[in-house]
């Protein structure tokens, strides 16, 4: 329902075809909603068949036409119950964190590389995100300052998220840095031996 309620709420702000759809995903929710745009036509294609969106074509003037969603009222109503209901369980996808899981047999210095990738990674990330709180053409589309307040909100979430990241990466290295050998504090060897 997410991707729907989105759409919804992209179309809300103004009528767009696909491609501009995809465009506004990238260039405001990416980074903590992804989609791909055949993901964006098939739910645009199931929402004009429920009544939710109105579509028109335009001349594309020598390009091919294209289609111009808009929110018909029923997709506003949609819009507003999909706000309101309660969230969806977050679920957390860490692919750092699930390989870190099975990684103990690698040496520190191959696990500091892979910490230090990921540190690069978020840091772009971290990059990406203020770029976007200087971005007039992101907050063009806001209909009200309390809606430019919860977009750099959202905005300012993302830059917090990275700096919380890179804290634990910094952490996570520091400890990992050397093979520091023996039985581990709470391990069964070391209950076994303080007995």
């Amino acid at each position: 329902m997410s991707l729907r309620g989105a759409i919804l709420g992209f179309l809300s702000l103004e009528p767009t075809s696909g491609y501009t759809l995809k465009q506004r995903f990238d260039g405001s929710v990416r980074s903590f909603w992804s989609v791909t745009q055949s993901q964006i036509y098939r739910e645009l294609h199931a929402l004009e068949r429920e009544g939710l969106v109105e579509v028109r074509t335009m001349p594309g003037d020598g390009k091919p036409d294209r289609k111009v969603y808009s929110l018909a009222e029923p997709g506003r109503a949609a819009l507003k119950a999909w706000i309101e209901e309660p969230l969806e369980p977050l679920m957390l996808r860490h692919p750092l964190l699930l390989k870190l899981v099975f990684a103990a047999h690698l040496p520190p210095a191959k696990l500091d590389d892979i910490l230090a990738r990921y540190a690069r990674e978020i840091e772009a990330t971290r990059v990406d995100y203020e770029g976007r709180l200087g971005d007039e053409q992101i907050f063009s589309l806001a209909r009200s300052a309390r809606e430019r307040d919860i977009w750099r909100l959202g905005i300012e979430h993302g830059i917090a998220w990275c700096d919380a990241e890179l804290r634990w990466i910094e952490r996570a290295r520091g400890e990992l840095s050397a093979d520091r050998g023996g039985p581990r504090r709470g391990s069964r060897k070391a209950k076994q031996g303080d007995a």
